[in-house]
């Protein structure tokens, strides 16, 4: 990605237009390039990669598909809003017409800033967050999904407690332009310490792939556990020094440079294989 002049950014999140992480992140890259804003009218937290596309809305709480509509074009609703658009869709419905529906084309799409760590492979398909910077990917314009660690931080957000977190995104557009990084991957997972504790530097990580749910059946109901929160909370995980997750433990800034999927595998064995089975 090389400018000539400031960058065109597209902002993004999952929590909503009114969230105080796309708030503090607006404010802050509004210093380095033109703000674009393109993002749901309301909180749609891990909805991952779906689309409003091919649906039509039956109520406010119901989704059909048309079977009958003889188009490919679906309409996605949005209001004014002093940032920029809120939309009744999701994350990547944002991340589209916001990629393909405004002029000119962004050079660079941020989703965030969430409130709440994403990490771990087991996360890309289910966050909104890092969901719509894929979705960018997908679309061949690079991006950044920002995210902020608020595990045991007991009060309520506001748009200045995201404001370090804002500093190192807008360093990161900043002086992306020119490096060369976008050729090499397509989008940047951004990991940044709960904002009462001050980040010891950044480290390049991978995702951890890692992955610990337990359910159970007790008193005729289904409980979910995540243990994969609960070693964090404890400050106890089984992470490689390398990964995401170990990384924010040490206060340390995770950046973790991906590719989106999906990466094929070697094909000879996968053909043997088959042809024993078909």
């Amino acid at each position: 990605m090389e400018l000539d002049s400031e960058p065109h950014i597209l902002l993004t999140n999952d929590d909503g237009i009114d969230a105080p992480g796309i708030r503090a992140l607006h404010d802050a890259l509004s210093a380095v390039g033109t703000v674009t804003v393109v993002a749901p009218d309301r909180n749609r937290s891990a909805v991952g990669r779906s689309l409003s596309y091919g649906r039509t809305r039956s109520s406010d709480d119901d989704f059909s598909i048309d079977l009958e509509t003889d188009s490919f074009t679906s309409p996605v609703p949005h209001t004014d809003h002093e940032l920029g658009y809120a939309v009744d869709g999701t994350p990547c419905d944002c991340a589209i017409v916001g990629t393909k529906g405004l002029e000119p084309e962004p050079d660079i799409v941020v989703s965030g800033c969430n409130s709440g760590a994403n990490l771990g492979a087991y996360v890309f398909s289910r966050s909104g967050t890092v969901s719509a910077a894929m979705e960018a990917a997908f679309l061949e314009t690079p991006s950044i999904a920002v995210s902020m660690d608020t595990l045991g931080y007991d009060r309520d957000l506001e748009p200045a407690d995201f404001e370090r977190t804002g500093e190192i995104t807008a360093d990161l557009v900043a002086g992306v332009p020119g490096t060369g990084l976008f050729d090499r991957v397509d989008y940047l997972n951004v990991n940044v310490p709960r904002p009462d504790r001050e980040p010891n530097g950044f480290e390049l990580t991978r995702p951890t792939e890692i992955y610990e749910m337990d359910a159970a059946f007790e008193n005729g109901a289904f409980q979910l556990t995540n243990r994969l929160w609960q070693q964090m909370a404890n400050r106890d995980i089984p992470d490689a020094e390398d990964t995401d997750r170990h990384a924010l433990l040490k206060e340390r800034v995770s950046i973790s440079p991906l590719r989106v999927p999906y990466e094929v595998v070697d094909t000879e064995p996968v053909q043997r294989i088959l042809e024993d089975v078909l």
